[in-house]
């Protein structure tokens, strides 16, 4: 993140919203989504949320360290929108967010509306700051693990919580994980596909770090940067939002490239991993980096401890380390998906929707496991509604408590519709509509 990062969308198209529940109840339990079909009713949890604080600490930061282009939030520019707050990094201009990016409240209307139930709270990755000076960068990882924890006590049966960590120090990385990680909501952890330009996530320095998420037995949540590649090269990532659209799936396909040949899962065999945006580009390449192992193991994957690229994703030989979120905008890759990670894969997909932002599952996160007909055509409904909810509760291990959530209203579900576990069953998901 430097001066000179160019902002490849700067609007966000808001949701629609509806009144809100009070903090302990969700949209079933009230009954407020009476009138909808019985698919809606599913306990649901969105694993790929973003959400940042008002303001950040920007005079402290900027004090600590006056020459990094910090990141600041300023109300919008826009006379319309007087509640919007334009996001700097820096004084380069990065992209304008809307109320629902900040405020809990707005989030728990706009839950309501859509039938989600629980979201889970990350950062906004461009607050990750990983090429920051170190102080500085710790107190600011603090002060948003802080400001995601506190959202979670107010609205506790709505929010969990993901923490950042400033990878730029492992030491210190390890400290705030083991901090974060006691406070009140905070389930696991956000980081990004690299932690500089020249610093994937195999680097040695990193084993420390694995061996602390494994004995805090804290899932992973691996997102992409992508504003960071216009920096690097802007004719080839700026256009036609080039860096959104492939850069970021690049990125991820790169880093699970990265930890599948390097042995991680094999010297780490408690990790949990999930990976945003189905995988990114990683599964359609997966026959080609199986081939090239295939030709050329001394090459690809010399340090995995003779399991295969296709085995790790697969979960053979690592427990079924690997997940993904559900955001690949397509049944028929979904199909494809769930083909590569074999038997039992749907357990590992978890529903996300990168909410608010416009190129996630926005209005209604959740809406192609629920409505697609070609879906209901390969996932059984005993595994669309885990995707919708049981999966992400036995990822982040939140406890008995969510389980039971999840079970009372599949049981719901099932006697207002008569519905059966079976694909094409008469009176089943796929007579239901949204």
């Amino acid at each position: 993140m430097a001066p000179g990062l160019v902002s490849d969308h700067s609007n966000l198209s808001c949701c629609s919203s509806s009144p809100s529940l009070s903090p302990s109840s969700s949209p079933s339990d009230s009954h407020q989504n009476a009138q909808k079909s019985p698919a809606s009713h599913l306990f649901r949890i969105d694993m790929h949320t973003h959400i940042m604080p008002q303001s950040l600490p920007s005079s402290t930061l900027t004090s600590l360290a006056p020459s990094y282009p910090w990141p600041e939030f300023r109300p919008s520019s826009s006379p319309d929108s007087p509640n919007d707050i334009d996001m700097y990094v820096g004084q380069t201009f990065f992209r304008r967010v809307q109320p629902n990016c900040y405020n809990p409240k707005i989030r728990i209307q706009e839950m309501d509306s859509a039938g989600v139930d629980v979201q889970v709270l990350s950062t906004v990755p461009v607050l990750f700051c990983y090429d920051a000076p170190l102080q500085p960068a710790v107190l600011l990882a603090k002060a948003l693990n802080d400001h995601i924890s506190d959202i979670c006590v107010e609205y506790p049966s709505r929010f969990v919580g993901l923490a950042t960590v400033p990878l730029q120090n492992i030491t210190a990385a390890i400290e705030e994980l083991r901090r974060a990680m006691k406070l009140p909501g905070i389930k696991g952890i956000q980081i990004g596909t690299s932690y500089s330009e020249s610093q994937m996530l195999d680097s040695a320095e990193l084993e420390p770090f694995w061996s602390a998420c494994e004995e805090l037995e804290c899932g992973v949540f691996i997102h992409p940067l992508g504003y960071a590649l216009p920096k690097e090269n802007a004719a080839r990532w700026s256009r036609y939002w080039g860096s959104w659209l492939v850069g970021m799936p690049s990125e991820t396909a790169l880093a699970m490239h990265a930890i599948m040949c390097s042995g991680i899962l094999s010297r780490h065999p408690g990790l949990r991993l999930c990976f945003a945006h189905g995988g990114g580009a990683f599964p359609s390449l997966l026959g080609r980096i199986q081939h090239g192992f295939d030709c050329r193991p001394d090459l690809v994957a010399k340090e995995a401890g003779g399991v295969k690229p296709m085995e790790h994703f697969k979960g053979k030989g690592s427990g079924g380390q690997v997940w993904i979120d559900s955001l690949v905008h397509d049944a028929d890759l979904m199909e494809y998906v769930l083909k590569k990670l074999g038997p039992g894969g749907s357990g590992r997909v978890l529903m996300g929707s990168d909410y608010p932002f416009p190129l996630g599952e926005v209005p209604v996160a959740g809406r192609m496991i629920i409505e697609d007909e070609e879906v209901g055509g390969f996932m059984s409904f005993e595994e669309r509604a885990g995707v919708l909810g049981l999966n992400t509760i036995r990822f982040l291990g939140l406890g008995r408590g969510f389980e039971e959530r999840f079970e009372r209203r599949l049981e719901e579900v099932r006697s207002m519709a008569g519905v059966g576990v079976e694909k094409g069953k008469e009176g089943g998901w796929d007579t239901w509509g949204h």
